[in-house]
């Protein structure tokens, strides 16, 4: 039997609006959305945590929040990725995202930067391809990027 490779898309919401948003995750067959933000809010209410949980089941995806591995740390995110909270939090995510593989779903870690490039998702995107898991980020409409800009 030959088993495919963990798949797992990022998206940062940016600037988009809500229904931008949630037809970029409707068009890549997202189900699952893990929020990796350390603080679950936003300047745009229509993303904060609260209201993701009760919009995004209604579009058939479910919420999930992975605080550990959110960013905006008092130290640089590559330094805290060394801690044993961020190597428990890590390993929780790839369980995860196993997990939703393992269903046949298709997860997106989100946070608020749209381009990873400037995003510590990159950074998770990286150690996730370690980990054998593919990443695929969403950017665009139609433009998706598979380079973890390493």
């Amino acid at each position: 039997m030959i088993s495919k490779t963990p798949l797992c898309y990022t998206i940062g919401y940016g600037n988009r609006t809500l229904e931008e948003f949630i037809s970029l995750l409707q068009i890549n067959k997202i189900t699952h959305l893990i929020d990796i933000r350390r603080y679950p809010n936003s300047w745009m209410e229509h993303f904060d945590k609260e209201l993701l949980q009760r919009i995004l089941p209604k579009n058939r995806i479910s919420y999930m929040h992975c605080t550990g591995v959110g960013g905006m740390r008092e130290s640089a995110y590559y330094e805290y990725m060394e801690t044993e909270e961020f190597n428990h939090s890590f390993s929780r995510l790839v369980d995860l995202i196993m997990e939703v593989n393992g269903t046949d779903g298709y997860p997106v870690l989100m946070c608020a930067e749209k381009s990873p490039k400037n995003c510590h998702r990159r950074y998770l995107a990286q150690n996730l391809e370690r980990s054998g898991i593919k990443i695929i980020h969403l950017t665009e409409p139609g433009q998706t990027d598979f380079s973890s800009f390493s």
